[in-house]
């Protein structure tokens, strides 16, 4: 897992409560937030072009609901 991996999973609750249903890439430990998965990829891309950002599509709360 890399640092950006493990700082998405530190920080994922949070993300899902103030995201949810964006996009976001994380390079060098920073967020980087857009409307599509290129957006937020090609914003982390501008900043650390060295580096291959992580990024995710940010689930729903409900999303997380299980039917019984």
């Amino acid at each position: 897992m890399t640092k950006d991996e493990r700082w998405i999973q530190q920080h994922f609750e949070e993300l899902v409560v103030r995201y949810a249903g964006r996009s976001i890439a994380v390079a060098n430990q920073e967020l980087f937030v857009g409307n599509h998965l290129k957006e937020a990829y090609e914003q982390a891309q501008k900043k650390y072009p060295k580096i291959i950002p992580s990024v995710l599509r940010v689930p729903h709360p409900e999303d997380f609901l299980c039917a019984l």
